[in-house]
């Protein structure tokens, strides 16, 4: 290419940052208590999919899958069931997030250049969900995602600055 093509159309770079997090774990605790201050974990149902049905904000995960332990009946009773199944049995909303760049250096000198950026944060504009609530598998809002994830981080919505960067 000749100098004016060059300064056009060469040199350009673009570059990709790409972050993924698998969702964080929570325990789906029992709606009515089953024991006296030793707290409670909801029964896995076998044959049901937490995760089947809507699988969204609205509906995250499948209430049908999550079932009240037995009540304890004794005092000093041996039997473990009435605590419920085990704890984090479900995993929030995963995080991906692509942030990505275009830039190009213009020679003036030797040692003298001017970098044109373009940068964009979140540049698919995908809302990071934060994890599900209300957490009672017997209400009609079972595990609703209703807000996205601390607004003090920088995730959000789609971020775009232009920058130009003197090297001399």
């Amino acid at each position: 290419m000749n100098k004016a093509e060059d300064a056009i159309l060469g040199g350009w770079e673009i570059t990709f940052f790409y972050t993924h997090e698998s969702g964080q774990p929570f325990t789906i605790t029992c709606p009515t208590a089953t024991t006296a201050d030793f707290g409670c974990s909801a029964d896995l149902v076998a044959g049901q999919g937490i995760y089947a049905g809507p699988h969204n904000y609205t509906q995250w995960l499948n209430p049908a899958a999550f079932a009240n332990p037995p009540a304890a009946t004794a005092i000093g009773q041996t039997d473990w069931s009435p605590l419920g199944g085990g704890i984090q049995q479900a995993r929030g909303p995963n995080f991906a997030n692509l942030d990505s760049a275009i830039l190009k250096d213009f020679k003036f000198t030797e040692s003298t250049r001017i970098q044109f950026r373009a940068e964009a944060f979140n540049t698919s504009n995908t809302p990071p969900f934060a994890q599900p609530g209300q957490l009672n598998f017997e209400t009609s809002k079972f595990s609703s995602i209703s807000s996205a994830k601390n607004s003090n981080e920088n995730f959000g919505a789609r971020t775009l600055q232009l920058a130009l960067k003197l090297f001399y």
